[in-house]
């Protein structure tokens, strides 16, 4: 099931390839569900930014499981409702708008795969995205059953430099500089990374893949 999701989203991964398969290792080393319930924030719609929600979509079909994706953004969902319908179909997949928070903490299930990838990530004022990835997972984390992974896209670890361009509202680029990160991860995912190494937590941090120097995914898993 994991080898044939990978082989279909392979061709849409773009320059997300080494995170694929990163991601690949983990789930074939420690992904222990036969069907998934699936859910991911932040909408894939762009395949330049790699659309992993593909990835995750497919392993829900090839598992008989669920697929959920939630986006703030009208517009964004209906594009990427688009893509799914014409790559995946529509079975299994199912798409929201609102506050991925608000989302999840009002979702009624038990999902035991969820990919956070909302609130974009600016390496020049990193907080509001590190907060809210955290307030994503405080919000699903006790509905995840044990034995669950829950993975949080763009994080970059000390002595890493990114070339970092700055947008404005329509995507073009208005300045770049190289950050060099001098804290131990900045990221969507860095107050979970943080957390889940103290011992007295029920998840641990997954993979061998936090040496890199290249954009990573923070993954964790429920005891």
């Amino acid at each position: 099931m994991i080898k044939e999701a990978y082989d279909f989203y392979f061709p849409f991964a773009g320059g997300r390839k080494n995170q694929l398969e990163c991601v690949f290792k983990v789930l074939q080393e420690n992904l222990q569900f036969k069907k998934l319930e699936v859910i991911e924030t932040g909408a894939s719609q762009n395949f330049g930014d790699g659309c992993f929600g593909i990835f995750f979509g497919k392993l829900a079909i090839l598992s008989g499981g669920i697929f959920h994706s939630v986006d703030i953004d009208p517009g964004v969902v209906e594009k990427s409702k688009k893509m799914f319908d014409e790559i995946l179909g529509q079975e299994k997949i199912s798409h929201h708008i609102g506050d991925s928070v608000s989302f999840l903490k009002d979702y009624n299930g038990s999902p035991n795969l969820v990919h956070l990838d909302s609130w974009d990530l600016d390496l020049k004022n990193p907080v509001p995205s590190m907060l809210h990835g955290w307030l994503e997972f405080e919000a699903i984390k006790d509905k995840m059953p044990p034995g669950s992974i829950c993975i949080i896209d763009d994080n970059f670890l000390k002595g890493t430099s990114v070339h970092w361009n700055c947008l404005n509202q329509s995507g073009e680029i208005l300045s770049n500089e190289t950050i060099d990160v001098t804290y131990d991860i900045l990221g969507k995912g860095a107050l979970i990374y943080h957390w889940a190494v103290k011992p007295e937590t029920e998840w641990d941090l997954i993979g061998d893949h936090y040496e890199s120097v290249e954009n990573i995914k923070v993954i964790v898993k429920k005891r």
